[in-house]
Formats: structure tokens, sequence, C-alpha cells
């Protein structure tokens, strides 16, 4: 390849804006057990993540797969995109290398019973569910 062929391709390259795709987030697919948690909370924007001290408990819906943690007086909903297999009311295991979990975070549903790992998935965008005012 000749050196200004070679220069027009870099040129031609380096002038190309490179875009990140969002990610596309589906909205939350609300169940009866979902509904019983969240009552007449109103949601909020969905955020990246979530700070773990402040977060007081967590459960899990079973379908479709939701986990809803309480933060303060809000209820942050995280439905993992594919779904986590969870059956039985599992015990969430998360490893975070900091003090917040976040999209993208592996989480781990294990048996209470057996303590069998039950699946893992990625957590996506935390929805967060205030009181109405």
């Amino acid at each position: 390849m000749s050196v200004r062929l070679y220069t027009a391709l870099l040129i031609a390259a380096a002038s190309v804006p490179a875009f990140a795709a969002a990610p596309v987030e589906a909205p939350i697919t609300r169940s009866p057990e979902l509904d019983k948690l969240i009552g007449n909370r109103v949601a909020g924007a969905p955020v990246d993540c979530i700070d773990l001290p402040r977060a007081r408990s967590s459960e899990t819906v079973s379908n479709p797969d939701t986990i809803v943690y309480r933060v303060g007086q809000s209820l942050y909903v995280n439905q993992p995109a594919g779904g986590c297999g969870f059956r039985f009311d599992p015990i969430i295991v998360s490893r975070t290398p900091s003090t917040r979990l976040c999209r993208g975070d592996i989480i781990t549903a294990v048996d209470r019973a057996s303590r069998m790992q039950q699946g893992s998935c990625g957590l996506g965008m935390f929805t967060p569910y205030a009181k109405a005012k």
C-alpha cells in the first residue's frame, strides 16, 4: 500500500464521528406481585447505580425476574435482561469493587435451602419508585 493511500485512509477514518449507542432499556414489566410491593408509588427516571450502604433490603419477584431494593424511602426496581432464573425466593449475592451496585454488575441467585446456585445475570437499569406527593 502506498504512503499516500495509507495516509488518506487514516484521515478518512479519523473524520468519521464515533457514536456510542445508548443502552436501550425495556420498560418495567409489571406483575401482581410487583404491583403489591410498589403500591401507589410513582416511577422516576431510571438510573445506572444505587448506593449499597443506603440499601436497607432487597426482595425478589419471580415472574418476571425482578429485584426490588429499598433505598431510603424509595424502591428501586431492577429487571435483568434475559432474566436470572429466580425460583423460591433466592438469596441474591452481588460482588462489586465499590459501594455502588450498577447496571452491568453480575449477581448470583442462590437457593436458600440447598445453597445451590440458581443462575447469574447482569443487572439492568434501576427504576426508582417514590411515594406519591
